[in-house]
């Protein structure tokens, strides 16, 4: 079991959810990333690897126990969401609209991890592909 926490509004809401060998967190702008985080943008109807320049699929590769965070950055009024597709199962949680949401994920297990935004299906897709240390 681990915690998600959402800033909605302004308001702070926490929700334990299970997702396989990973631990997930939504949080505001909040403090910066953990050094060594991967950063993905969730734009208007794309992910783009903020590492690698990689769009849809935005294709990241972190050891075990690395981070990625997905951030919302222009994305208007348009709905998105962070969902694998596939086992283990993670999620952002509920659809978000507009900039400054993140999503963060530590992936605690090697493998190769497939998502894409529910919504949108195939126009947004990406990899995380995590290694052994």
């Amino acid at each position: 079991m681990h915690a998600m926490t959402r800033r909605v509004s302004g308001l702070l809401i926490a929700v334990l959810m299970g997702c396989g060998s990973s631990t997930p967190t939504i949080a505001s702008l909040g403090p910066p990333p953990d050094p060594g985080t991967v950063i993905v943008t969730v734009g208007n109807n794309f992910f783009r690897s903020d590492r690698n320049g990689s769009v849809n699929a935005a294709v990241d590769t972190v050891a075990v126990n690395g981070k990625i965070r997905w951030r919302w950055v222009n994305t208007g009024t348009a709905p998105h969401n962070i969902a694998s597709m596939g086992a283990p199962s993670f999620m952002s949680g509920p659809v978000e609209t507009g900039s400054g949401m993140f999503y963060e994920l530590t992936f605690t297990a090697p493998g190769v991890y497939r998502y894409n935004c529910a919504i949108h299906g195939n126009l947004m897709t990406g990899m995380v592909v995590v290694t052994a240390q």
